[in-house]
């Protein structure tokens, strides 16, 4: 049954990855704007990923626990769990500060949040690319 929730990763992890990214570029429209309701978009965002970015995280682990890692892809795969761990564990305390923004309206939780947000987001990046040249095979898509 463990395997079973581990192949349903691939399916899961789409969409927080987007919905942070997503949350990110409005964050930064809203900051542009200064538009409250892209503000609140981007909170609402956040916070679905959240949530979502913990079943993808589950289904994360139960894959590794069934498959076998190529010696050369080792590395790979540490920087990818690294930052699959740090996807939620970020996007969780970015929406715990943007309701803090919403009531208080603080200036430096506002800044704190968006720095968070933008973490959140390299770290999306970080374990989506790293977790495509799991699949497709290394230098798939040269970043760095």
């Amino acid at each position: 049954m463990w395997d079973a929730v581990g192949r349903f990763h691939p399916f899961l992890v789409h969409f927080p990855v987007a919905l942070i990214l997503s949350a990110f570029v409005t964050e930064v429209l809203a900051g542009a704007r200064r538009s409250e309701r892209l503000g609140d978009a981007a909170a609402v965002m956040i916070t679905i990923a959240a949530w979502m970015g913990i079943l993808a995280a589950v289904a994360g682990f139960a894959r590794a626990g069934s498959i076998t890692v190529e010696p050369e892809l080792q590395s790979t795969f540490a920087v990818h769990r690294i930052a699959g761990i740090a996807v939620p564990v970020l996007a969780f305390l970015a929406a715990g500060l943007v309701a803090g923004v919403r009531r208080s309206g603080q200036v430096w939780e506002l800044f704190l949040y968006r720095a968070v947000l933008a973490l959140a987001a390299i770290a999306a990046a970080i374990a989506g690319h790293h977790g495509a040249e799991l699949v497709y095979g290394a230098h798939f898509f040269p970043l760095w």
